[in-house]
């Protein structure tokens, strides 16, 4: 009798062993090689608008803060400034910007498990391909007084009941902030007033497109003339800017007129790179102050304007931003290109007297820019 045939499954086991071996040491080879590419890749400081390779790599956090502090003056004070490195889906915060460098944290997360376990589940080149983000944040702000130890600013009613301090500050959705005291009488809130710890902020508006030309002022001006000389009525015009062009050009949205009123209408939104920069309409004769119906009406956060006594040789002119419904006076000249009360040269005043007095304040030619720059500046 022949002896039975040797059973092959243990030669067929130790094939595929050794073929899992080949593809875990390619695998690993394979991360190997992965993580050198990402390890010579530099680390990338980011602040602001800021995007700059980190060539110095022995550079610590407080390194980078001294180089760039002559740009952003306020990260002139470390003790305000916080930082992070993030690295694909890690994010480190740094507990030691004096001593700790930007290339030794990069290199601690490269060799964590959580970031190589990131690699291997990586899809797109993106998260094949990390970026090391450095990046930083003022914790603190320098201006005011910091709270001082009895005093917590607390966000809900919640928090408030939780703290053991005795002077609480509260925002409202009414727009106001609260003081809230505790004594063994019970608990007091009351609006808070000159909070020394709080900035100081005013309503304001700062333009960030070009101000409008004057051509276009001086065309929208001539258009509500005319109605006004021909018809006595009102009339609105949109100021838009081409974000392409990088230019103003007017719109005359369809619109019913009256002596009194302007029901106006769009047939279909502007193109989305045209930003609607300001809603400007006339009171015909009327005095250039905008109405309860103006005040109701421009809910939209953006400029307006109102002109009015067309039948005087010098209009009137109002103008204002508005915020979804809060409005911030403005004088003409923040949004409209050009001085409206231009210089012109002293001699002028030499020849000029009145009962042997020279004039010695300047006579300005203009538009009549009621309310915003007052009539004694006219």
């Amino acid at each position: 009798m022949q002896p039975a045939a040797p059973n092959p499954a243990p030669v067929q086991q130790t094939m595929l062993d050794q073929f899992d071996m080949v593809m875990q040491n390619l695998e690993v080879q394979g991360e190997k090689h992965m993580l050198e590419a990402l390890a010579a890749k530099p680390a990338i400081f980011s602040y602001a608008k800021v995007k700059e390779n980190i060539e110095d790599r022995d550079a610590t956090f407080e390194d980078l803060r001294q180089k760039y502090e002559a740009d952003f003056p306020e990260l002139s004070d470390s003790k305000t400034i916080s930082w992070t490195v993030n690295y694909g889906k890690t994010t480190k915060s740094v507990s030691n910007p004096a001593t700790s460098k930007v290339y030794e944290i990069k290199a601690e997360i490269e060799s964590s498990q959580a970031f190589k376990d990131t690699l291997k589940k990586a899809k797109t080149d993106a998260e094949k391909n990390p970026e090391c983000i450095v990046k930083l944040f003022k914790r603190a702000q320098t201006k005011g007084e910091a709270l001082s130890g009895i005093k917590e600013l607390c966000l809900t009613k919640a928090e408030a009941a939780q703290t053991n301090k005795p002077i609480v500050l509260l925002p409202s959705k009414d727009g106001r902030v609260y003081e809230q005291r505790r004594n063994e009488i019970g608990c007091f809130t009351a609006p808070a007033a000159n909070i020394r710890e709080f900035e100081d902020i005013r309503a304001e508006f700062k333009m960030a497109l070009p101000k409008i030309p004057a051509h276009i002022f001086s065309k929208v001006m001539g258009f509500f003339k005319s109605i006004s000389d021909e018809l006595h009525y009102e009339v609105m015009v949109h100021i838009l800017y081409d974000t392409e062009e990088k230019k103003y050009i007017i719109k005359v949205p369809k619109q019913r007129i009256s002596e009194a009123s302007v029901n106006s209408e769009t047939d279909e939104p502007y193109p989305d790179r045209c930003i609607h920069v300001m809603d400007f309409h006339s009171h015909n004769t009327m005095p250039a102050v905008f109405s309860g119906t103006d005040n109701a009406d421009e809910k939209e956060t953006r400029l307006y304007a109102v002109a009015g006594r067309f039948n005087q040789t010098l209009p009137e002119i109002t103008v204002r931003a508005g915020c979804a419904g809060k409005f911030i006076p403005l004088n003409p000249e923040d949004v409209f290109e050009g001085d409206f009360f231009d210089t012109y040269p002293q001699e002028w005043k030499e020849n000029i007297r009145h009962w042997g007095t020279e004039i010695k304040r300047p006579w300005h030619m203009g538009l009549r820019l009621k309310r915003t720059f007052g009539e004694g500046r006219i």
